[in-house]
């Protein structure tokens, strides 16, 4: 609770000081216009017009400047909840949408691909951390979302070592033009990290990922 309430007063110094000299500006234009009503020329009054302009202009930045305040709340209180969100994360199974995925050399992985409607031919296939083809199979060409489970062994049924591994599905439509898809791959969230560009990542097989390709997080069920 105290996390929400201080965040609930975040304004920028920025926006504090403008409206301070706002404020200081305003009264002493208030000041002026009443000292100048007091002294004008019964006979000649001042164009009160142009007074009326000021005061509404100065409203209007006074109003605006109480916006982005609120605004800068509001985005605040947004980065709390994406926070709270990644924390909910950190040792959990994942399925995130991304190509590059953890093999532990035991009990291979399960993943899945987006086929788009039209595939006339495809294939998917896994290469190693130096871009060697270690498996490679005929893709489903269904439209929808396709899961399978790659054993951790090559197209000769040799185990592969535990590392690092990519997911490779193309699809090709009947005039063998390429199709868009995207792939889903497992992993475990170790962590979370803010971006350079402000958004949040979870730290995913010691890769950052952003926190919104998340598709699917589990808990590992212990022994029984």
């Amino acid at each position: 609770m105290d996390a929400i309430n201080a965040t609930s007063n975040v304004t920028s110094p920025a926006s504090q000081g403008s409206l301070a000299t706002l404020s200081q500006d305003f009264d002493q234009f208030l000041r002026l216009l009443t000292t100048q009503l007091q002294n004008q020329d019964p006979l000649s009054p001042m164009d009160s017009t142009e007074f009326t302009n000021q005061l509404v202009q100065f409203s209007q930045v006074e109003q605006q400047i109480k916006t982005n305040d609120q605004m800068e709340s509001l985005l605040a209180f947004q980065t709390l909840n994406l926070t709270a969100v990644g924390l909910s994360f950190i040792g959990k199974n994942v399925e995130v949408s991304d190509d590059e995925f953890y093999m532990n050399g035991n009990s291979g992985a399960s993943m899945s691909y987006n086929m788009p409607e039209g595939a006339a031919k495809g294939t998917v296939a896994i290469t190693d951390a130096d871009g060697r083809t270690v498996y490679k199979a005929d893709a489903d060409l269904g439209a929808g979302k396709k899961s399978f489970t790659w054993d951790g062994k090559d197209e000769n049924g040799i185990a592969v070592p535990a590392g690092t591994y990519t997911l490779k599905v193309s699809a090709l439509d009947a005039q063998n033009n390429s199709l868009n898809l995207t792939t889903f791959v497992p992993g475990f969230v170790e962590g979370i990290e803010s971006g350079d560009d402000g958004n949040l990542n979870v730290i995913v097989n010691g890769r950052l990922v952003p926190v919104t390709a998340v598709r699917k997080a589990t808990v590992s069920m212990p022994a029984s």
